[in-house]
């Protein structure tokens, strides 16, 4: 036997003599419950756990999933879907888990309109489930780190938020923070049940998340579900699958991950305390835990914020693969796993990282994955990250915030600037989303100057921000005159030194509150951080081609 299959033997023989409750993930994907009665059945007929009233389902043009899960394998699933027009029965059969004494039954329900109510029953061997309550829609999930996690009672302007919260076609649901070292099929834990706004719920509730769904749902005028599984300080790695991170050189890179006895991990669960042989932070146990259970759902899109917590060393290094993989991996198994019904490109949203410690002079960390969320491209869409949006951020530092500078509170802005791309990339409405991007860059009789497109439309608020590549050495270089399309920089080489390399914003707090040098006056979006080398033609001019879209 070996030590870690005679360690589980162990604890769930001490399980059994003190009658605790006990989780084990062993060779399981489905968390399996106990309350330590000899005997009792661990598994019972029930829906996954977050399938409660008040839910918001997938509308068209997927077919939405309800799933559960049964101890009688085999066993004969009927359903029913009632809605105002039309009700519809549906019959399944309780199939084959990971573990032989676990069942796992689905319903796919026909497609309905936005804003459809609905009641839903299923009935197995003379027991009936009932949701009511439900409302078709667009199903969000808000996940990443602490900002995602930061609450709307601790935002500014929180009372304004809060008593803005008449919306019962939205939707709140809160998934708890927990970890796996194996995949599961269902939720250990959840914080907060699917519930209408009110404002004691939206207080608790994140901020960005309430605020990108409040904005889309004012635009639009349908039901919008709001899904957020969120843990603070984490990496990306622990919410990415190990198949992800073996594509980016990243499954072994932590001391103590044990993917060599996959199926043999565990982890316990007790009223008070939790045994743990991983942290959140260790490769792939939030995506078990806290992704990998909501896979079967039908959803719209992800809304993300993270990348703090992988600012330095090799996983900063490989963020710029990490990143793109993660959401190209996320969106395989979101389709595979719903039967097709969830897009295999749904759209997927980040906040590029606001500003940390008030370093104007650091140049290291965070530009770095600023530019890494964007694979190196400095803009989204892109070849890599297709059906992306992001929101630029940089330009709100908060460093008084009581909750520390790495989190500020203006969280309205950011919300407002993600729900620009969302409806832009998720429903296709013409809005600018993103802020002026460079077309060209050239040397010209009267400095370094970059054009952002002919129909841009600057807003210049600082000259200040821009630098150029001397040779080896990096140099500031101040805007000397612009116009709506284009800005001038002096050149600030040397006799002798030719320019290698210009970058904007490229510092961890690079300018004071919306207060860097370069927005675009629709929507009053700033212009992304960007690195670039300089190039040279045959004559020995110097100039760079963007090769990206204009978008404003």
């Amino acid at each position: 036997m070996s030590p870690i299959s005679f360690r589980l033997l162990i604890l769930t023989l001490a399980c059994f003599l003190i009658k605790t409750a006990c989780v084990r993930s062993a060779g399981a994907r489905l968390i399996i419950e106990n309350e330590g009665k000899p005997g009792e059945a661990a598994v019972t007929f029930t829906f996954a756990k977050h399938f409660q009233n008040h839910l918001v389902l997938q509308r068209e043009p997927a077919r939405a999933n309800i799933y559960g899960f049964s101890p009688s394998i085999g066993q004969t699933v009927n359903a029913q879907l009632v809605t105002p027009t039309r009700t519809y029965t549906y019959s399944t059969t309780v199939q084959k888990s990971s573990n032989a004494s676990v069942g796992i039954w689905t319903v796919e329900l026909d497609p309905q309109n936005a804003d459809t109510p609905a009641n839903i029953s299923v009935t197995s061997k003379g027991i009936t489930l009932t949701l009511t309550d439900v409302i078709f829609g667009d199903v969000w999930i808000c996940s990443g780190q602490s900002n995602m996690q930061f609450s709307v009672n601790q935002m500014e302007d929180a009372a304004a938020e809060k008593a803005d919260v008449n919306y019962p076609t939205i939707r709140l649901f809160t998934v708890r923070d927990k970890l796996s070292t194996v995949p599961l099929d269902d939720l250990i834990e959840v914080q907060q049940g699917w519930t209408r706004p009110s404002s004691g719920v939206v207080g608790d509730f994140s901020a960005i998340c309430w605020v990108y769904g409040k904005n889309i749902h004012k635009t639009l005028g349908h039901a919008i579900g709001l899904v957020h599984s969120s843990w603070g300080g984490t990496p990306a790695e622990a919410w990415s699958s190990p198949v992800a991170l073996a594509k980016c050189g990243n499954l072994h890179d932590r001391k103590g991950d044990k993917y060599d006895n996959y199926n043999e991990e565990y982890i316990i669960h007790e009223s008070t305390t939790e045994v743990r042989l991983q942290d959140q932070n260790s490769n792939s146990v939030l995506w078990n835990a806290m992704i990998h259970p909501l896979l079967k759902t039908s959803i719209k899109g992800v809304i993300w914020y993270q990348g703090s917590a992988d600012a330095s060393g090799v996983k900063m290094q490989h963020y710029n693969c990490t990143f793109p993989t993660m959401i190209s991996d996320w969106r395989l198994n979101f389709h595979q796993a719903s039967n097709s019904q969830t897009n295999p490109s749904f759209p997927f949203g980040f906040v590029q990282l606001y500003p940390n410690a008030n370093a104007p002079t650091q140049s290291v960390g965070y530009p770095d994955i600023r530019w890494h969320q964007t694979a190196d491209y400095g803009y989204v869409p892109n070849p890599k990250m297709p059906n992306t949006f992001m929101a630029v951020a940089m330009d709100l530092p908060d460093f008084n915030s009581p909750y520390g500078s790495i989190h500020p509170r203006d969280k309205k802005d950011v919300g407002d600037r993600l729900a620009l791309g969302g409806l832009a990339i998720a429903y296709g409405r013409q809005e600018v989303f993103q802020g002026p991007y460079p077309s060209k860059a050239e040397v010209t009789a009267s400095g370094f100057k970059i054009t952002y497109g002919s129909s841009a439309n600057l807003e210049i608020r600082n000259i200040s921000g821009f630098e150029l590549l001397c040779l080896s050495r990096w140099v500031a270089a101040n805007i000397t005159s612009h116009d709506q399309v284009s800005v001038t920089l002096h050149n600030p080489c040397r006799a002798g030194e030719s320019i290698k390399g210009v970058r904007y914003a490229w510092r961890e707090s690079p300018c004071s509150f919306k207060a860097c040098a370069v927005y675009g006056k629709v929507n009053s979006l700033p212009a992304p951080p960007f690195i670039l080398a300089v190039a040279s033609d045959a004559k020995g001019h110097s100039y760079i081609d963007f090769d990206a879209p204009v978008y404003n």
